[in-house]
């Protein structure tokens, strides 16, 4: 430090007792001061080791599992038939609702990423700019019907 300045603020003298005999004899301290500030040796970490993970195929084989409801719900929609009625026929709704559609699938297809590849952070990221996007294209396509079934209740 450029500015700095050294003065005595007081004398201290301690009476300390004597070391017993078998205590360790402190390290000899370094005659230079400015020692403990140069670069110190490395300091090398021992980790423990990473446990054991399943095979490959049998996580795979479990994530399968976890899609079978999912998968059976599409096949119940399929059975049942989807009410289509309501999806808007105009082209602009039309976009905006289908646009909604394939963010919601964005969002599960994020969620499937994030079990195989992705960490939290960057999940909850990408979900941040989906989220956005879900919110403006889903309250497109909401005030849409909303308008559209006022209309039918007034006519």
């Amino acid at each position: 430090m450029e500015n700095s300045f050294l003065r005595a603020l007081g004398q201290l003298e301690l009476d300390l007792p004597e070391a017993p005999e078998k205590a360790p004899r402190p390290p000899a301290q370094a005659v230079d001061p400015l020692a403990k500030f140069r670069p110190q040796k490395e300091i090398e970490h021992i980790f423990r080791v990473p446990e054991k993970r399943p095979l490959q195929e049998v996580s795979l084989a479990f994530t399968g599992l976890t899609l079978l409801p999912f998968i059976g719900f599409l096949i119940g929609l399929m059975r049942l038939g989807v009410n289509l009625k309501n999806f808007p026929s105009l082209p602009g709704p039309a976009a905006f609702a289908s646009l909604f559609h394939a963010g919601i699938a964005a969002v599960l297809l994020l969620y499937v990423l994030f079990w195989v590849k992705l960490d939290l952070f960057t999940t909850l990221k990408y979900l941040s700019f989906l989220g956005v996007f879900l919110v403006f294209v889903g309250h497109r396509t909401l005030s849409h019907l909303s308008n559209t079934t006022a209309k039918q209740k007034t006519a």
